[in-house]
């Protein structure tokens, strides 16, 4: 706290000068307003433990990929933790509807690797890998921003169940025989099946109430 020796009065102000007489102030400004950390600071322990797993977990699986020297899985688990992260940024930075933010990511994400594969010759790749992916990454983020962001879980539950139904369409894959690897899929599928029937099994009457207010019954 500042003090005026003139006035002989302290003020709480960031201020240089007394505002009844105008003489300079001595001492040391106060912040009469609270500290509040922001999400990327509060959790920045969280995020650091994140990417230092997702950086091992990458070196690892390039390793096998280099002795094995056949396939490629290293790339689709890098681009993997690449969604992870860009989604939870975005989800994090805005905050306004998070869980839709989510949703429409993983659609921009699905349509721009379905486009990519499609304009390369189409070898299946998008289905077989990057949709199942984008999915697991989806539910995964999901999951942890339920965690950090649990208030506001309740105002987000139509995109909760939205994102989680999504992540069940690989099973269309499966079943109609037009992926060369059914693996990923599979993950993917019952991972989604997992949350969806976690979220009814703890939170069924917020659903109920969720999908009566959306399709006002």
């Amino acid at each position: 706290m500042k003090q005026c020796k003139k006035c002989r009065i302290n003020v709480k102000t960031d201020e240089e000068i007394c505002p009844i007489c105008q003489n300079k102030l001595v001492g040391k400004s106060e912040n009469v307003f609270p500290y509040i950390p922001t999400i990327k600071k509060k959790y920045s322990l969280f995020f650091k433990i994140l990417l230092l797993v997702s950086i091992v977990a990458s070196l690892i699986c390039v390793a096998i990929d280099y002795m094995l020297n056949k396939y490629h899985f290293s790339v689709l688990v890098i681009f993997g933790f690449i969604c992870l992260f860009i989604i939870l940024k975005t989800t994090l930075t805005k905050r306004d509807s998070i869980f839709k933010t989510i949703l429409w990511e993983l659609v921009i994400f699905a349509i721009l690797t379905i486009s990519w594969d499609y304009f390369t010759g189409w070898h299946s790749w998008s289905l077989t890998y990057a949709i199942p992916i984008l999915c697991m990454v989806g539910s995964v983020s999901m999951a942890i921003l339920s965690i950090i962001l649990h208030d506001y879980l309740d105002e987000e539950l139509f995109y909760f169940i939205c994102i989680a139904l999504v992540g069940i369409i690989p099973l269309i894959f499966i079943f109609t025989n037009i992926i060369t690897n059914k693996l990923p899929s599979l993950i993917c599928s019952f991972l989604n099946i997992f949350c969806f029937f976690g979220l009814l099994i703890f939170k069924f009457k917020e659903v109920k109430e969720e999908l009566k207010r959306r399709m006002h019954i």
